[in-house]
């Protein structure tokens, strides 16, 4: 996923929900340079955002089975990174599942589309 700095971007985590699962947790951590750490967890008392970097700037739509993407606005350059999402489900016989996807975010500064008019036109080129 590429996002533009200063811009938004949403990082995809879906899934089917099943019959007889609960989701117990949904949380979503960076890696960036070989460190790992937590930025959104939502569990039974709410949604937590646990580094403060990224407060009022991600979220994570609610009330919406089966869609964990996190939303972040404001895209600043240390965003980048290896974003995963991680979904346990609480099964009817009390067993725990857990399912995760990594999704590596590139932020990048908009760039003017380079000059091109010194350039010869395709049918010319021989």
């Amino acid at each position: 996923v590429t996002g533009t700095w200063m811009g938004s971007t949403t990082v995809p985590c879906t899934y089917v929900p099943s019959e007889g699962f609960t989701q117990q947790t949904l949380s979503w951590s960076l890696e960036r340079d070989s460190s790992t750490s937590t930025i959104f967890r939502r569990d039974d008392s709410g949604d937590h955002i646990l580094l403060s970097k990224f407060r009022g700037r991600v979220s994570v739509r609610k009330h919406s089975p089966g869609e964990a993407s996190l939303l972040i606005q404001d895209l600043e350059m240390p965003d980048s990174g290896r974003y995963t999402c991680k979904v346990i489900w609480r099964s009817t016989d009390n067993s725990l599942i857990t399912r995760e996807v990594t999704t590596t975010v590139k932020v990048v500064k908009e760039v003017n589309p380079p000059c091109s008019s010194w350039e010869l036109p395709s049918s010319l080129h021989q």
